[in-house]
């Protein structure tokens, strides 16, 4: 997504930044009414309290484009508690009808699946683990080149159709188009599936995968776009709430997030790192990418077999859409973990170095490297802007920070969580204003005076 896209972005999210909830959604005011009556703001969660995690997820998915049904369940998802958290406040015996009628049927449908679903097994056992980084930057590669000899062909279709339709040279056309019809079902009958739909469809079934409810042990048929849905809200779920201290916990040093560790003698907050959760989140979305393209070929394909009655069968979920998050360059891409290891320990070896002016020197250096070995978040372009714009480099800080920026507001979420992402927003923005003024205070009190934002 190009820079000059950035006054549009920062539209969207501005009733965020303001608060201006009832922009967003007429009854979000009374959503987080309900959510803090019920006391959601007084319960712990990883780097803040319940409260502000289910409003932070609501922000990144709607930014993310979010159907109102995934966004709203986003709010609520761990209303019932579920395989990671247990923070029921909300009781499913007696309250789903009340979540029910605040939320609405499809939105409530979605939380109370998240809550009896063994999310942890069902999203990285049963599919992430299955799948190695390469596999993964491999299958995109090949899945897109599904896609568009695909939309290839279906062109060709829809032109051959259109012209049948206006009567253009009727016979001649409507002949061809039978015959592309007809050459396509035959292809379908001989078509043998590329490596990457065979590996999607033996983890990932089109009707999806039996699971135990965490609860009662009873079998769950989860539809296979629901399984996308959650993957989907995971990764929101997740670039939202980790950090360091996670890290320690389970002992995450080779930043592939596999849960092996036990150390819960980890001291919380701990030192306030960065997470090394991002390649853990490039590859769900990867493997989310994967799934949608396999529900659109597997759709199509699906059409052309089947009469209209067969057509009309669904298999569960098919009225939301599956939009793709514009984080990882639209998960197109694949953090390897010794990339975000490397530009981890860059960034805050550049942060944390004491003041002055060689400082600079090699803050320089060390952000640029953390740039070009994780292109994906904004925190590093941020702080390599107030280096440039106090050495007097505008133009170089106009443009590290129009780029940070505009990564923040693709995530809607903090890498850096030390700041929120209300304040890592303002701050950029001043960076900006003040590259484009070609100004800069050269004083602490012209440091601590900064603010406004135009």
């Amino acid at each position: 997504m190009a820079n000059s896209e950035l006054p549009m972005m920062l539209e969207r999210a501005r009733p965020f930044l303001r608060g201006a909830y009832d922009e967003i959604d007429p009854s979000l005011p009374e959503f987080i009414t309900v959510l803090r009556q019920v006391g959601a703001s007084e319960c712990w969660h990883k780097h803040g309290s319940f409260f502000d995690h289910l409003v932070d997820i609501y922000r990144i998915l709607k930014l993310w484009n979010a159907p109102d049904s995934v966004a709203r369940c986003g709010l609520f998802h761990s209303a019932y508690s579920n395989s990671y958290v247990n923070l029921a406040i909300f009781q499913p015996n007696v309250d789903r009808q009340k979540v029910r009628d605040l939320i609405g049927d499809a939105a409530e449908e979605l939380v109370h699946m998240f809550c009896i679903v063994p999310r942890q097994p069902l999203i990285h056992e049963d599919l992430l683990f299955h799948f190695t980084d390469e596999e993964l930057v491999s299958a995109l590669k090949e899945s897109e080149k599904s896609m568009k000899e695909a939309e290839a062909e279906d062109l060709e279709l829809q032109k051959l159709k259109i012209d049948d339709q206006n009567g253009n040279w009727l016979d001649e056309i409507h002949d061809k188009y039978e015959i592309l019809k007809s050459q396509f079902r035959d292809k379908l009958e001989g078509f043998v599936l590329p490596e990457w739909r065979r590996k999607i469809q033996k983890v990932l079934p089109a009707d999806g995968v039996r699971v135990k409810h965490i609860k009662t042990g009873e079998d769950v048929q989860v539809p296979r776009r629901l399984v996308a849905i959650f993957l989907f809200m995971t990764m929101a779920d997740f670039c939202d709430q980790l950090f360091s201290f996670q890290d320690a916990l389970f002992d995450n040093s080779n930043g592939r997030l596999e849960f092996a560790g036990n150390t819960w003698t980890a001291l919380w907050p701990g030192d306030g790192k960065p997470g090394l959760w991002m390649n853990s989140i490039s590859r769900m979305g990867a493997l989310y990418t994967l799934i949608v393209r396999e529900e659109k070929l597997f759709q199509r394909e699906e059409g052309n077999r089947k009469n209209e009655d067969e057509q009309n069968q669904k298999r569960g979920f098919e009225e939301i859409e599956l939009v793709i998050p514009p984080v990882f360059d639209h998960c197109r891409g694949v953090l390897f973990p010794s990339d975000q290891s490397s530009a981890r320990d860059l960034y805050w070896e550049a942060v944390s170095m004491p003041p002055g002016e060689k400082t600079h020197e090699k803050a320089e250096t060390l952000l640029a490297k953390a740039c070009e070995l994780n292109p994906f978040i904004g925190e590093p372009h941020v702080v390599l802007a107030q280096v440039y714009n106090s050495q007097g480099r505008y133009d170089e800080a106009e443009k590290e920070a129009e780029t940070g920026l505009r990564l923040m507001l693709e995530w809607g979420a903090t890498w850096d969580k030390r700041m929120s992402w209300e304040g890592w927003i303002a701050w950029t923005r001043v960076m900006l204003m003040k590259a484009k003024e070609k100004s800069w205070p050269h004083t602490s009190w012209g440091i601590l005076n900064l603010g406004l934002v135009k």
